[in-house]
């Protein structure tokens, strides 16, 4: 099982996609069970993504760049795992919730989707941290730059989660936004981050 490029690029798009055409998007995802396992695959993406976060989290913590990103390895691993936990806690409390979803194939949509919408997630956030880590702006002005990215992310979370469980969901989507947020800092406040 391996990651094709036009998988992909129609995964990205797809997830996307889910905040201008809602379930419609879901079309542009593998909703297969190869699909399933190659959407953890593509948590490897998250490469570029990762190095501008641990550059940002870097400065945060008071170490200079400019001394290898790779020189504090407790601190590389503790930002990998951070990012991974953080696509993987929400759809986990699903299970513990209610065990019967893993059988489920709205569940299975949502978490392929909400997998590739992970990495496109990551990607924004290493925006605002990329901007910060060479120094273009000022600890201030990051965490509001990193607030609007975060709100497009909670956004992409919503319509993935309305997408995957369809209308008659409809109050679901907001409760699983709360609780990824909620997820989110329990994350950071585990590793250490921030």
């Amino acid at each position: 099982m391996r990651l094709a490029t036009d998988d992909v690029a129609r995964s990205l798009r797809g997830s996307w996609h889910l905040m201008t055409r809602g379930a419609e998007a879901m079309q542009e995802f593998d909703l297969s069970r190869d699909g399933f396992w190659r959407s953890f695959l593509a948590f490897a993406l998250m490469l570029p993504a990762t190095i501008a976060i641990l550059a940002a989290v870097r400065l945060t913590a008071g170490l200079p760049n400019s001394a290898g990103l790779f020189t504090a390895p407790a601190l590389v691993l503790a930002v990998i795992g951070a990012l991974c936990l953080a696509i993987l806690a929400v759809p986990a409390l699903l299970i513990a919730l209610r065990p019967e979803l893993g059988h489920a194939p709205h569940f299975t949509s949502f978490v392929i989707a909400w997998n590739w919408a992970g990495i496109v997630s990551a990607s924004l956030m290493a925006v605002p941290a990329a901007v910060h880590a060479i120094g273009w702006s000022p600890p201030e002005l990051a965490v509001m730059q990193a607030a609007f990215f975060a709100a497009i992310v909670l956004r992409l979370r919503y319509c993935v989660a309305r997408a995957a469980f369809g209308p008659e969901a409809r109050g679901i989507a907001l409760p699983l936004v709360i609780a990824s947020v909620v997820l989110d800092y329990g994350v950071i406040r585990l590793f250490g981050l921030f």
